[in-house]
């Protein structure tokens, strides 16, 4: 069964004309962004999904804060325990963290 994320995802659009697609996604806690995966489409990681992990703002940060993997729910559970990780070395938890 493939992972099923914690957090709220929707398709990531810079402006009101960007029409959103399937390939680029950010997570958000509440309204903090947790992270954003997008599928590569070109080049040497042609069809891997990119995973970046981010957060609000705080005082640790630790790396590696970003990836590729190669499917995008795979990508998902990268950031989703990026932002745990951040939020524990901080002494924070988010919404969904045990």
């Amino acid at each position: 069964m493939p992972y099923q994320p914690l957090y709220h995802w929707r398709r990531t659009t810079l402006d009101e004309s960007d029409i959103p697609t399937d390939n680029d996604w950010c997570g958000y806690d509440g309204e903090v962004c947790i992270g954003r995966i997008q599928k590569q489409l070109h080049g040497p990681t042609r069809d891997k999904w990119m995973w970046a992990g981010h957060g609000p703002h705080t005082r640790k940060r630790f790396l590696p804060h970003s990836g590729y993997v190669t499917e995008g729910r795979e990508a998902m559970r990268a950031v989703e325990e990026y932002y745990h990780s951040l939020m524990r070395l901080n002494g924070l938890k988010g919404s969904k963290q045990d």
